[in-house]
């Protein structure tokens, strides 16, 4: 802690070069899942006209885990996000490589909210519950009316749509090949039907690619901030309301997915077909087997110690097993 504190303040001291009296107050640790560690923190600094109180949270890079994520990438899309007004953490500061804080990391400023994904799927609070979801596919909506090319986010790469469903399942196809520690023959039968049935997107948005339960922060019935930014893209809309969906973390429990989507086009969302949806679950199921092939394969190199990843093997076969279930006949 001593030394984590010693460098956060040299490398704010860098940021804010004009600032005073750099202090941070109550440093400790939150939860931060599987591959990055979680810090939260007040900061205190001079400015001309006195001072400044910032509550942030730091995210840093822990090990190998589930995902090759890019960092610079995310602040970017939290930076443009926040300022379009999207319901994001804003963007503070970024140390991309690690040089002053031993390994990357994101500083966001802190929301109010809890993110408490067993309390979403409980039975109780019935109506809190249902609120909370019905503003997330609000605040879906929101995310995808953003005008992505005002944000200038284009340097994520900038599908057609008629190319967006063809270039995620040409990505995740990839991490499969680079990630398998064996023949899988029921994945590559899958990837090839995704390549036969890619559908033509209503529009081009700004996907957050892992818009879930659990990966949001409410207060009360209300969504007050999107988290975890890692595999944001621009592609399909549908992708994420298909993986919101998903058996793990769905909210199906308090909210129907029709109703969900009736919800989210009210609130300006573009319009989901069903046969669009059906392909961006089927590929769900995918994305998250190869996810879960890559955490097995960072625990056999030995780059985590990180058991959770180890046991993600055991997610494979129901994924594919509700892949065939849902495959048209």
């Amino acid at each position: 802690m001593t030394e984590l504190l010693k460098h956060l303040t040299a490398f704010l001291a860098t940021e804010l070069p004009e600032a005073t009296d750099i202090r941070i107050d109550e440093l400790e640790p939150v939860s931060g899942g599987n591959a990055r560690r979680a810090w939260r923190f007040d900061l205190v600094y001079g400015v001309e006209d006195g001072h400044l109180d910032v509550p942030c949270i730091m995210l840093m890079q822990a090990e190998a885990g589930q995902l090759e994520s890019d960092p610079e990438a995310e602040f970017r899309v939290l930076a443009a996000a926040s300022a379009a007004g999207v319901r994001a953490p804003r963007a503070l500061w970024l140390d991309s490589c690690g040089s002053f804080l031993g390994a990357p990391a994101i500083i966001m400023e802190r929301v109010s909210g809890v993110t408490d994904f067993l309390a979403l799927r409980a039975p109780e609070p019935a109506d809190r519950n249902r609120e909370v979801v019905l503003d997330f596919a609000v605040a879906a909506a929101e995310l995808h009316r953003m005008d992505w090319q005002k944000a200038a986010l284009g340097f994520l790469g900038v599908p057609t749509v008629q190319s967006a469903a063809a270039e995620q399942v040409t990505f995740w196809e990839a991490q499969f090949l680079e990630q398998r520690m064996e023949p899988h023959p029921v994945i590559a039968g899958a990837f090839n039907w995704l390549k036969r049935n890619q559908p033509v997107a209503e529009q081009v948005a700004l996907v957050h690619g892992d818009l879930r339960l659990g990966n949001f922060l409410f207060e009360r019935e209300r969504v007050t901030a999107l988290l975890d930014w890692e595999m944001a893209h621009l592609g399909d809309p549908v992708e994420d309301i298909a993986w919101a969906y998903r058996a793990l973390w769905t909210p199906e429990a308090h909210v129907t997915i029709d109703d969900f989507v009736a919800h989210y086009e009210q609130a300006g969302g573009p319009p989901v077909k069903p046969e669009n949806l059906r392909f961006w679950r089927l590929f769900g199921e995918i994305k998250h087997v190869v996810i879960s092939l890559t955490a097995a394969r960072s625990f056999d190199d030995r780059r985590t110690n990180n058991l959770r990843m180890a046991d993600r093997m055991t997610l494979v076969a129901p994924c594919l097993k509700q892949f065939l279930d849902w495959l048209p006949a």
